[in-house]
């Protein structure tokens, strides 16, 4: 008897193991529904400033100048409060590094709205804050791209 329920608890953590390592993967990639160009709200989508995203990389684009940020991850249900229903999403960017920028998809509960916020370099110093510093400063993405929690509206496909 004590086997059986021995086995029985093994097979119940391999489902759970199984079930969960699908889940777990999903979280690495951007969402189809999110991929395309995101342009400020009001602008046309010939706007020179967007934010192109796909299933591995937000891309941010100011006429010429680009920077796309890959190692993205799709924020997990601890990002929100407890009991969050809703349907916004996150997706952070270098999630094992710097995380230099983090796109919310339906801002506000609002369907088809996003913001990109982009870190800002933080006082302090020990050897993990002067390369997060470093990191950030070097991107300059503030700067660069004119686009730092302007709300955006989605074009279509890129």
């Amino acid at each position: 008897m004590i086997e059986s329920l021995l086995k029985f608890r093994l097979l119940l953590a391999l489902i759970g193991f199984a079930a969960a390592a699908p889940a777990a993967a999903q979280l690495k990639e951007v969402p189809a529904q999110y991929h395309g160009k995101w342009v400020p709200t009001k602008a046309t989508c010939e706007s020179p400033a967007a934010l192109v995203v796909s299933v591995d990389r937000l891309t941010l684009v100011n006429g010429k100048d680009s920077e796309a940020l890959g190692g993205v991850e799709m924020a997990g249900p601890g990002w929100f409060p407890p009991g969050y229903r809703g349907i916004m999403a996150v997706a952070i960017t270098e999630f094992s590094g710097q995380q230099p920028a983090t796109a919310t998809f339906n801002v506000q509960e609002k369907k088809g709205a996003a913001v990109i916020e982009f870190a800002p370099v933080m006082p302090g110093k020990n050897p993990q804050q002067n390369a997060y510093n470093a990191r950030i400063t070097k991107l300059n993405l503030a700067k660069r791209f004119p686009l730092h929690n302007v709300p955006l509206k989605k074009c279509g496909s890129k």
